[in-house]
């Protein structure tokens, strides 16, 4: 059979059988036994090409079942430290502690490179046997990057967390700007839960310092591939991540800078979730702010600065909101309908009357109904 057909054949099998069982644990495998045995001979087997072993590793430690163990335990040793890195990465489901002695011996081996030292260390975080936690920790001062990003990760990520020190490892894990952006995210979410004064500090660092991520919202509907980008982007946003803990946190020390970043002018998630902390707050000195992202690119920050507006309750913003009534997008319409009602002036009526005749979104027309009930003639 060509190899390449073998392997997305073999992939079709694991991705069918895989969730059926349960991971990390003894599983019925005399069905899948053929499949994994000929799936060993082909990582083990120097003559096949190294992309096609590598898929296989892949699959292998998706499978994370003791019945794939045996053959990624052989090429953990394998002269191709591509291959050592990827046996190394598929051994680390919870609960398998029959690896770890393995693992604990490749990212300690004299000589060994970097990417095997890593994926081994990042295993063993994710294994979960407190008896490595020793070693993981000090891999964190490790003079490689990706070594101590992996054993950074352990500890405040993985399964090798304690309480009494990961909001520290935490810290350090979301302020290294060389590890990878989403698990920087990660990090910054779990601190959403700790309001400790070294918590904002660091958040507030990155939030001032990380650099922007150049997020274009595309002209017109979204397309199913655009959503998909566009929500990896975001993920990956620390600045925007950090701005929205800060806001969760209620870190009112950060108030001039998310002033700032509710306007910047290349990355929108990041004006979104900046706005967002200072609605929550109620902050007056954001009127201003609010006012001006009425005019924002973007729909969702126009009508989240209609609803700051309406939470202020301040009588200036009767006017600005107006304007807004002939916004393009019918949700910006309807909320700002439902400022103006909040604001309660009744100089609004003749607008309100004038819109509810030309308006034909059946939600703009409800709120409007709603309104003209609630404000004065």
């Amino acid at each position: 059979m060509n190899r390449r057909l073998w392997v997305y054949g073999a992939a079709v099998l694991f991705l069918t059988w895989a969730p059926t069982q349960p991971t990390g644990a003894q599983a019925p495998l005399s069905s899948a036994e053929p499949i994994l045995e000929e799936m060993g001979k082909k990582i083990e087997d120097r003559n096949v090409p190294t992309p096609e072993r590598l898929e296989v590793i892949r699959l292998l430690g998706e499978w994370a079942s003791p019945g794939a163990r045996p053959a990624l335990l052989t090429v953990l040793k394998d002269p191709d430290p591509q291959i050592r890195a990827a046996a190394a990465k598929a051994l680390g489901w919870p609960g398998d502690d029959e690896a770890v002695a393995p693992l604990k011996e490749r990212a300690g081996a004299p000589g060994e490179v970097a990417s095997v030292r890593a994926a081994a260390i990042r295993s063993l975080g994710q294994i979960g046997d407190r008896s490595v936690r020793p070693l993981v920790v000090a891999a964190i001062a490790d003079p490689n990057a990706s070594v101590r990003e992996a054993a950074l990760w352990g500890v405040a990520l993985g399964s090798l967390v304690d309480p009494a020190d990961r909001t520290s490892y935490l810290i350090q894990f979301a302020g290294s700007r060389g590890f990878d952006a989403q698990a920087r995210a990660d990090a910054i979410r779990a601190l959403a839960t700790v309001n400790e004064e070294r918590v904002v500090e660091s958040l507030s660092r990155i939030l001032e310092t990380e650099p922007r991520v150049r997020m274009v919202m595309p002209p017109g509907g979204l397309n199913q591939q655009q959503i998909m980008a566009l929500r990896y982007a975001q993920i990956k946003d620390v600045a925007a991540w950090a701005a929205r803990t800060l806001g969760v946190l209620q870190a009112k020390s950060a108030l001039p800078l998310l002033l700032q970043t509710a306007e910047d002018p290349k990355d929108f998630f990041l004006r979104l979730m900046s706005l967002q902390a200072l609605v929550t707050w109620k902050a007056p000195e954001a009127y201003p702010v609010m006012v001006r992202r009425l005019e924002d690119p973007l729909p969702e920050m126009r009508a989240m600065a209609l609803t700051g507006i309406a939470v202020l309750h301040d009588p200036r913003g009767v006017e600005p909101v107006l304007a807004v009534l002939s916004d393009s997008n019918a949700e910006v319409r309807a909320t700002a309908v439902a400022t103006l009602t909040v604001l309660g002036d009744p100089k609004v009526r003749p607008q309100l009357e004038a819109l509810q005749e030309k308006e034909s979104d059946p939600n703009v027309r409800y709120v409007l109904e709603n309104a003209l009930a609630k404000i004065g003639p």
